[in-house]
């Protein structure tokens, strides 16, 4: 068994599940805590339940003595105003009987001006919100002008004679005193169809408040005798306050009572804000680390909320207290495990230095390995030669592999060498023709700064180290420009001689014909007279009239130009579609003429652009080309041709570029400038 290393590991396995058994049994004596907490948290949840029944009482008996009283006081105010109600009506009776109606209704309201009352105030309202009489002189336009009930109804709404029902309606609203005090008040408005008037009476209401805030500490002290009689933990308490922060049964003395308004550690939240939040379901459960203890000392919450006081009760306790017992006897175990994983460890220390000695020797052969010079002739003997013998087990295999490994990395570096040699030999003539290549076009920017008629910008990427797209610009004489964007059939160094000869032979016949259709015809001509490998090119050659803003142009089998007019869509330019060139000798070509006025532009691009593939082989889109151009047609040409190519790359990557790209854009300013 001994004789392998799987014979070794499986040994040394056997005696850690051995000793994790063991581990087991302290994981299992840890359920013992859990039990407890269990028991904790039932015990919190029957003294919730007990608080909410006593609370949900008492509140029940305050709800109802408030109602009575309140229905009394409704009761007064009705029979007020039905009184009232009767006095006008008689008045409004005797208009039959040879009385002026507007004298019945001056000794009508002389009457409620005058009239003794006590408690209840009486005062008459016409349509348009006026008091017109009042038993109390502080009762004015303005009390209740902008003053709403407790239902957010506007009062001079409530009371209005057309807003009101036959029977008449109750408010409840605040009403600012002589001395500035708000007050609670009663209202009752009832319609009086006679004269189109409104009769209220209200009554101050705060005694029936008052009345509730004495029954509600009355509560909240009985709730305060109860905790006191509860045994939670050494440590546990009962505390309360409501959604003001107003503490009504504090925690015992040594805790800070503004403990609800401490940091809770775990959520970065005070322990209110997650009592609040945990206190949405019925009883609920809520860990906690309060920042005014100056130890982390964890804490569970059992939380419950009355909503008709907005009063939160929790039963806050320690959980160390909780798992006291347990952790008792886990520590007596703990010893008992430890002593037999110390001696567990012994045995294991013992069998993995024999195991470990032959393959440190290995280990320390290995990092030397990267200070040998494979470059010369290996040493014959090394300290690992000897293992193969010596050990017949897997440390023998293992050297028997390095031995190998070694004896290959130095054949594969011999290799390695010779082909990194012609490698870089070849990465570096495509380097200096790439360097070639890309000085042949324009790339100083602006290149024409002494012409304030036009902005032009072009860029050339090529895909590899060299391509085959094309783009060139220079003046034939003082009022044309040339220009002129391409893309060569092939990749490489082919497409890069062919582009070569295409841009010279634009610049040689610009010279001799000022007409785009006639240069092309000659380019073809040329370049199809001496082509093996039957390349081609797809070209676009313009002349732009610097003064007038008229561009001539032909095309060659290349994507249709872009227009970027002031005023209306930007759109491809399309045009005959003509053939390739350099494909065969004898085509002839059209022109194509366009204006630009001023702030308008000419966007010319290769397929490197609009066919750019993303890694789910999606290209790029006439659509997005044209969005983009679109979207930054105010821009200079500069930043029409950039932003297009970092959206490229952006619809690209990781992808590899597919294609060369190569764009020109010409912003034609006007002669003006």
């Amino acid at each position: 068994m001994f004789l392998t290393i799987k014979g070794k590991i499986i040994f040394f396995v056997t005696l850690v599940m051995v000793i994790s058994a063991i581990v087991n049994i302290y994981f299992t004596n840890r359920d013992v805590g859990n039990a407890m907490l269990v028991a904790q948290k039932k015990s919190a949840i029957n003294i919730l339940h007990s608080l909410d029944l006593i609370i949900k009482d008492e509140y029940h008996n305050l709800l109802s003595d408030k109602r009575t009283m309140t229905l009394l006081k409704r009761q007064q105010l009705k029979q007020a105003a039905s009184m009232i109600e009767s006095v006008f009506k008689g008045y409004h009776s005797s208009v039959r009987e040879d009385l002026p109606e507007p004298q019945a209704v001056k000794h009508a309201l002389e009457w409620l001006n005058a009239a003794p009352f006590d408690a209840i105030d009486y005062f008459i309202i016409s349509k348009d919100s006026q008091v017109l009489a009042s038993s109390n002189k502080n009762i004015t336009n303005e009390t209740y002008k902008n003053v709403k009930d407790i239902k957010q109804r506007n009062i001079s709404e409530v009371m209005g004679f057309n807003n009101l029902k036959k029977q008449g309606d109750y408010a409840v609203c605040m009403i600012n005193s002589d001395d500035g005090k708000a007050n609670s008040v009663l209202a009752f408005f009832l319609p009086l169809d006679q004269w189109g008037y409104t009769i209220a009476t209200s009554i101050d209401i705060s005694d029936i408040e008052a009345e509730a805030q004495i029954k509600q500490k009355k509560i909240i002290k009985s709730l305060i005798q109860y905790s006191k009689q509860l045994n939670i933990t050494e440590n546990g308490f009962v505390y309360m306050f409501d959604s003001n922060d107003n503490i009504f049964i504090p925690p015992p003395k040594h805790i800070k009572n503004d403990i609800h308004l401490s940091m809770n550690i775990l959520t970065n939240n005070t322990v209110y804000e997650d009592i609040k939040e945990s206190s949405k379901s019925d009883i609920s459960e809520l860990r906690f680390i309060s920042s005014n203890y100056d130890t982390n000392k964890s804490m569970i919450a059992y939380c419950n909320y009355f909503k008709p006081l907005k009063w939160y009760t929790s039963v806050m306790v320690p959980v160390n207290e909780i798992n006291k017992p347990a952790k008792k006897l886990v520590i007596r175990q703990s010893l008992i495990i430890l002593l037999m994983f110390m001696a567990g460890l012994i045995a294991v220390f013992i069998l993995v230095t024999r195991i470990a000695k032959p393959l440190n020797l290995l280990s320390l052969y290995a990092k030397k390995l990267p200070e040998l010079d494979f470059t010369k002739p290996l040493e014959k003997r090394t300290p690992i030669d000897d293992l193969p013998d010596k050990y017949k087990d897997e440390v023998g295999d293992l050297a028997s592999s390095f031995i190998l490994m070694r004896q290959e990395l130095s054949k594969n570096i011999q290799d390695l060498i010779k082909i990194t040699s012609s490698r870089e030999r070849i990465e570096s003539e495509l380097n200096i023709a790439r360097e070639i290549q890309l000085g042949m076009v324009p790339k100083t920017f602006p290149s024409f700064p002494e012409y304030k008629e036009f902005d032009l910008y072009a860029t050339l990427i090529p895909a590899k180290e060299i391509g085959g797209d094309l783009y060139d610009f220079f003046m034939i004489d003082k009022d044309h420009m040339c220009f002129t964007l391409g893309d060569v059939s092939d990749k490489g160094i082919p497409a890069a001689l062919f582009m070569v000869v295409t841009r010279t032979l634009i610049r040689t016949l610009s010279g001799k014909e000022h007409s785009p259709s006639a240069m092309m015809h000659n380019i073809n001509n040329v370049l199809s007279a001496d082509n093996p490998r039957s390349m081609f090119v797809t070209l676009i050659i313009g002349i732009l009239n610097i003064k007038t803003g008229e561009i001539k142009y032909a095309n060659g089998g290349h994507n249709p130009p872009i227009v970027v007019p002031n005023d209306t869509e930007v759109f491809f330019k399309e045009g005959k579609n003509e053939p390739l060139v350099g494909a065969m000798p004898g085509i002839s070509y059209s022109d194509n003429s366009l204006f630009l006025s001023s702030g308008e532009s000419f966007f010319l691009y290769t397929d490197g652009v609009n066919e750019a593939m993303n890694i789910k082989e999606e290209q790029y889109s006439n659509k997005k080309l044209l969005s983009q151009v679109s979207k930054n047609k105010d821009k200079s040409a500069n930043e029409v041709v950039e932003t297009v190519l970092n959206s490229v790359r952006e619809h690209s990557h990781p992808a590899p570029q597919s294609d060369d790209i190569a764009m020109l854009m010409i912003k034609y300013n006007g002669n003006k400038l």
